[in-house]
């Protein structure tokens, strides 16, 4: 640490403060809630499952079944959204009507567009790619999943006897969460691949 050019503390510090992001964003979406949070998939119910021929694609009918498939409630109160991969997104911008038009039609101000649908999206790569009865997009009320952080994040720095041996000083992360989708009304709802 006294060689280094940079402050290798803050280094460490901040890959990871951004370790333990990319591993809670990871458990909060498809966590199974034993001996760690219950994941939004999980918790979640099943909106619209794909038809056979359904593997590795969705239809614009499939979306609108999955937005219809979360209460009204929800989806008039304009806090509902999707999720998805960012392949889904790619498959998204695919999608035509019956005169090869493309349903997907980017703004003239910006790379992309801000909706589907005249709904925001979210791109998660924690959520699964389409496959064979893959859970791969979630459409509703995202804020009704709640995060419950125990207690701050806690680094700590050893230099005790096993690192001084070594020349070496360790560094070590933790931290305690949970969460779960706090809503038995259907606030979010997924979309499923079909089997084949």
């Amino acid at each position: 640490m006294r060689d280094s050019s940079i402050d290798l503390a803050a280094h460490i510090n901040e890959r990871l403060t951004q370790r333990l992001g990319r591993i809670t964003n990871s458990m909060f979406t498809v966590g199974n809630g034993t001996n760690q949070p219950m994941g939004l998939m999980a918790a979640a119910g099943a909106g619209k499952i794909a038809s056979t021929g359904g593997a590795s694609s969705v239809a614009f009918d499939d979306l609108v079944d999955l937005i219809h498939s979360v209460d009204p409630a929800y989806r008039s109160a304009g806090q509902c959204g999707f999720m998805f991969h960012d392949t889904t997104l790619r498959e998204l911008k695919k999608l035509k009507d019956g005169q090869g038009r493309p349903l997907w039609l980017a703004g003239l101000s910006a790379k992309e567009p801000d909706t589907i649908n005249n709904y925001q999206y979210t791109i998660n790569q924690d959520v699964a790619q389409m496959a064979a009865n893959s859970k791969s997009i979630a459409f509703g009320d995202f804020s009704r999943y709640t995060i419950r952080d125990v207690s701050d994040i806690m680094l700590y720095r050893m230099e005790d006897s096993y690192y001084t041996r070594k020349g070496q000083v360790g560094f070590l992360a933790f931290m305690r969460s949970g969460g779960n989708l706090m809503d038995v009304g259907g606030a979010v709802k997924y979309y499923q691949n079909s089997a084949t």
